[in-house]
Formats: C-alpha cells, sequence, structure tokens
C-alpha cells in the first residue's frame, strides 16, 4: 500500500467513524440527557405530591386532636335551624327552675346572607323573681349559645295567692348556615 492511499484509508476510516457516531451515538445521547431531565422532573414532582401527603397527614393529626374542640363548638352554634331542640331546652330550663311557659313565639331574624344566623325566640313565663334568676342562670351556663337582649316583668294580680309575676324574655338563638 502507499502512503497516499493510506492516507485516503485513514480520512475514509475517521470520516466512517464520524458518520457512524453521529447516526448511532448521538440520537443515544440525545435520548439520554432528554431521559435524565425528565427523571428529575418526576422526582421533584415526586417530592412535592410527598410533601403535599405529609401536610395533609400533619391536618389529619391536627383535626384528630382537635375534634372535640369542633364537636363542643358545633353544640354551641349547631349546623341547623332546630326549633325542637330550642324549645326542648327552654322548656326543661323552665322545669328546672319552677317558672311555668305559656308562650314561646319563634321567627327569623337578622341579615340571612351571613354564615351565623339568628332565631328569634320570645318567651311568655310566669313565676317568682328567684326563679328568673336560676333561669337567666341556667340559659348563661346552657350549652347552646341564647343572648338575652330585653326582659320585661309585670305582676300578675291573682286575689288569695303569693306575688306571681310575668315576664316577657326576648333572646336570640344563633346557628350556622349550611350549603349555598
Amino acid at each position: 500500500m502507499t502512503p497516499a492511499n493510506k492516507n485516503y484509508l485513514g480520512v475514509g476510516l475517521i470520516g466512517l467513524a464520524i458518520i457512524a457516531f453521529w447516526i448511532f451515538v448521538m440520537p443515544a445521547w440525545n435520548r439520554t440527557s432528554m431521559l435524565n431531565d425528565a427523571i428529575t422532573e418526576r422526582g421533584d414532582l415526586l417530592s412535592s405530591r410527598e410533601e403535599i401527603l405529609r401536610k395533609v397527614d400533619d391536618l389529619n393529626k391536627q383535626y384528630q386532636e382537635r375534634s372535640s374542640d369542633v364537636s363542643r363548638i358545633s353544640s354551641v352554634v349547631p349546623n341547623a335551624k332546630s326549633a325542637a331542640e330550642l324549645i326542648s331546652t327552654v322548656e326543661t330550663i323552665t322545669q328546672q327552675t319552677g317558672l311555668q311557659l305559656i308562650e314561646v313565639t319563634m321567627g327569623e331574624s337578622g341579615n340571612q346572607e351571613q354564615e351565623l344566623q339568628t332565631v328569634f325566640i320570645e318567651l311568655g313565663l310566669v313565676g317568682s323573681y328567684p326563679s328568673l334568676t336560676a333561669f337567666l342562670d341556667l340559659i348563661e351556663k346552657n350549652l347552646r349559645l341564647i343572648d338575652v337582649f330585653e326582659l320585661s316583668a309585670s305582676q300578675a294580680s291573682i286575689p288569695g295567692q303569693q306575688i306571681v309575676l310575668n315576664f316577657r324574655i326576648k333572646a336570640n338563638a344563633y346557628y350556622l348556615k349550611v350549603g349555598p
């Protein structure tokens, strides 16, 4: 082989090596680079989801720790109007204090677009002053939130009996608005 042929053969082999590199190795190199980028992106996505799950678990633990507080708050301000429960509560308190419940009037009051809704209650009661103070004390200590805002008293005239008073109590009870 002559030196010129050796040079042509060397240049041809180098050219073939460059073409083979360009055809076979470069696409594999590009594919590997794209796969590495995809793996990095998926790893970031996985770590963010793991962090979100960790936060959800932490919130669930906090909710479980405070579930007694949540149930206590829902007892104070229930999710429904529950007029029967409210009347039952008032009737039980009047029986405990010795007052007679002679009239109950209920109605909606306040802005009905707010989340915290109010129910207006007007009570007609008959009894003594100590019974009234005991009644107000039990209303104050009651689990359900009841806001007494007006109280009026008048003397009932019943001949031959002890002094009996007529009471009118106006109050608001609260509940949460559920839904839209």
